[in-house]
């Protein structure tokens, strides 16, 4: 072989240290997460069941993906699905709005404690006092 064909074939390849510096952050997540969060309290307050699971569902595959992108935040992620996400998606399956209204406040509160415990304090959480504009929130059986 000529030294031409031992070359790269793209000398500009990335080291895996720079592939890992271009994966998001979870700064580039949690707007996602947060909207996804938001859809879901209407949804379940409309009584659309499936589409607030959806939500959550959704949510909780970019919570484990950023627990692949940033494993520093892993056990926090993971604490908060086990802690506060599944009591969401119980009452979800229980179609129970009461329950689901408690359990999402206190799941905005815990958020907003990890926010706290990792120095972001300015980051605090609310639900939008609105529903989302961009879906129709209606069930449909």
């Amino acid at each position: 072989m000529s030294d031409a064909e031992l070359q790269p074939k793209n000398p500009e390849r990335l080291e895996l240290e720079e592939l890992t510096a271009l994966q998001p952050g979870l700064a580039r997540f949690m707007p996602e997460i947060g909207a996804r969060f938001w859809k879901s309290f209407y949804s379940a307050r409309a009584g659309n069941w499936p589409l607030a699971n959806w939500q959550l569902s959704e949510l909780r595959k970019l919570m484990r993906l950023c627990m692949v992108t940033r494993p520093k935040y892993r056990d926090d992620l993971d604490e908060w699905i086990h802690h506060d996400l599944e009591p969401l998606i119980g009452a979800i399956e229980a179609e129970d709005f009461v329950r689901f209204e408690h359990a999402f406040r206190d799941s905005v509160d815990a958020a907003n404690e990890f926010h706290r415990r990792w120095q972001k304090e300015f980051i605090v959480w609310r639900l939008p006092d609105a529903p989302p504009p961009d879906l129709d929130l209606a069930r449909r059986d």
